[in-house]
């Protein structure tokens, strides 16, 4: 996701919407909630092959939502901002909310 002043709030919206559209996204996100990891560390904790966990991963960090640093060989991810999951815990609780009313 690119930080350009052209892009409207409905677009990057749209872009980390789309982002946490897949459950094993979401759980990535909570796993990184616990520190900065290797992409690598994923493979047995989700039981996803390493080119999926990738591709996840890729589309968290083009939707702003993690980044990346190299350590020798390793890649290893971080939340792009560390109130991303209380964020996402909101999110939740207004749609929960929603359900009781």
């Amino acid at each position: 996701m690119t930080n350009s002043s052209t892009e409207t709030v409905e677009a990057v919206l749209s872009t980390i919407g789309k982002a946490l559209a897949h459950p094993a996204r979401v759980e990535l996100l909570r796993l990184l909630g616990d520190g900065e990891r290797c992409g690598c560390e994923f493979v047995p904790l989700l039981g996803l092959d390493p080119s999926v966990i990738s591709r996840h991963l890729a589309v968290l960090s083009r939707a702003g939502l993690v980044t990346s640093r190299r350590d020798g060989v390793r890649i290893l991810w971080r939340l792009a901002q560390p109130d991303l999951l209380q964020v996402l815990s909101c999110l939740a609780h207004l749609r929960c909310a929603k359900r009781s009313e």
